[in-house]
């Protein structure tokens, strides 16, 4: 199988905030699943006929292993206006990275804080949030400051069909290096289907885009209507790092009699005797790892 000729890459994660108890962490996409893919069998009957699931896809489970997964190390509270809010105020949202240790009384206090907020939305309700939080010490010591007022207010994206709400922002603990030549895609956690939010998606040359408080950015677009919770490990951006080239595109449009040929490839011949259930050819087992797949590590 073709490999690039560059033996080995190294992507470098720098952590900025110097304490055990940083925000995130990286690592690698492949140690972590879905907890509903993982539980998600081969087969399944469809309407009295077995059909296989995505996990035998071997593009799903590439996908799934792509790069790095960035995950939350604590709970983090994300406060926001509600969706009928005044129209004197304009959308906001705050996101409180919180102790692992809050008492559950004062837990209790805190969400019912947020639920008065999400039924009478006004500044000093949220004041009253933000000063809880910081009286009863509840946010994380050295990120006591850390929390994000905002990100890019709802303006910014006027008329998109996602204008009722303020994306809120992150300050990443790791800044991102890779070699000269090399950018990083920033991607919503394949598969993974967060309810809550989604992550705001690009590319960043991290070979050159690598200072403090450049790359180490992340935003991410509210889903919900209501405040809600990030539980700890949950993988909010994917980043995989990738080698620049340019291209070009063509398009060609093939007659009948040139399908009808590629038809007969031996690659699509042996796809079409596959089966499934009782009539699942062994053979065919693993048939594009076996002779198609090249090989793709992340570590």
């Amino acid at each position: 199988m073709e490999q690039c000729p560059i033996k080995e890459m190294e992507i470098l994660f720098e952590c900025v905030q110097d304490t055990e108890n940083s925000l995130f962490e990286p690592i690698p996409a492949k140690k972590v699943r879905p907890e509903w893919f993982k539980k998600l069998p081969m087969e399944v009957e469809n309407y009295g006929d077995p059909v296989e699931t995505i996990k035998k896809c071997p593009a799903m489970q590439d996908w799934m292993n792509m790069g790095y997964l960035i995950r939350n190390r604590h709970t983090i509270l994300v406060v926001l206006s509600p969706k009928k809010a005044e129209p004197l105020y304009q959308p906001t949202s705050i996101a409180f990275a919180l102790r692992d240790d809050i008492p559950k009384d004062k837990f209790k206090k805190l969400k019912q804080f947020v639920v008065d907020y999400n039924r009478n939305y006004s500044l000093d309700n949220l004041d009253k949030i933000v000063a809880y939080c910081k009286e009863n010490y509840l946010l994380i010591e050295e990120l006591q400051d850390n929390y994000v007022v905002g990100g890019h207010p709802a303006a910014q994206t006027r008329g998109s069909g996602y204008d009722d709400k303020m994306a809120f922002k992150f300050k990443v603990d790791f800044l991102i290096t890779t070699p000269k030549g090399t950018s990083t895609y920033w991607l919503d956690p394949f598969l993974f289907n967060n309810p809550y939010f989604h992550a705001w998606q690009g590319i960043i040359d991290t070979d050159s885009f690598n200072q403090l408080t450049t790359n180490n950015m992340c935003i991410f677009y509210p889903k919900a209507d209501n405040s809600f919770i990030i539980p700890k490990g949950t993988p909010i951006v994917q980043v995989v790092p990738f080698v620049r080239y340019p291209w070009k595109h063509k398009i060609e449009y093939l007659d009948r009699e040139e399908i009808l040929s590629r038809m007969q490839h031996p690659v699509v011949k042996e796809l079409e005797r596959r089966g499934v259930g009782e009539n699942k050819i062994k053979e065919h087992e693993h048939f594009y790892r076996k002779n198609l797949a090249n090989k793709k590590e992340f570590k």
